[in-house]
């Protein structure tokens, strides 16, 4: 099975677990939490050890992740034993945006010059909402080098709307003006 078809069918799967148990925002609380535990060098270290037997990263697995649901717990014990636990984090990203589609949400990054009030932040979600036509979430990021007005990423979606870019356009189209 190839490496991206192999992430794609953890995730559907552990997607579809989520949803049969109508515990999608509990898997990805615990998913994230997973995730943090794994970033951790030793935990790593432990679980992708082909000389630890199974016995012993299960039995880590159960007592640090105690108070993540017992259906995640199973999940990642499956990679583990698949030896598919470096994927994880890939395979937790592919659970997030089949949850994301399922809820009608799309996930924006803002750049802006400096940070947003709660006023602009919703007329900003609110406007990139219309655009897409669903829910939006954003990150936001501050950049100086932006100047002014807002940079959005939204998927493979880029809406640029910085001073930056409005002034290198005047300066081009400047330019390229007969004297």
């Amino acid at each position: 099975m190839a490496r991206g078809q192999s992430i794609r069918s953890y995730a559907q799967a552990a997607f579809e677990s989520a949803v049969a148990n109508n515990a999608l925002d509990r898997w990805e609380k615990d998913l994230v939490d997973v995730q943090s535990l794994l970033s951790n060098p030793d935990f790593a270290a432990l679980v992708d050890a082909p000389q630890v037997p199974f016995k012993v990263k299960l039995d880590g697995v159960q007592t640090l992740l105690r108070d993540v649901c017992p259906q995640v717990r199973n999940f990642v014990a499956v990679l583990i034993q698949s030896r598919q636990i470096d994927r994880f984090d890939l395979i937790r990203r592919e659970f997030r945006r089949l949850a994301d589609e399922r809820l009608g949400i799309a996930r924006a990054e803002v750049v802006t010059a400096v940070p947003l009030d709660d006023e602009r932040r919703g007329r900003i979600a609110a406007n990139l909402g219309q655009i897409v036509g669903r829910k939006i979430v954003m990150t936001e990021k501050v950049d100086p080098a932006v100047l002014g007005g807002i940079v959005a990423r939204v998927g493979d979606r880029l809406i640029d709307g910085s001073t930056r870019t409005r002034l290198h356009d005047l300066r081009s189209a400047l330019a390229s003006r007969p004297s």
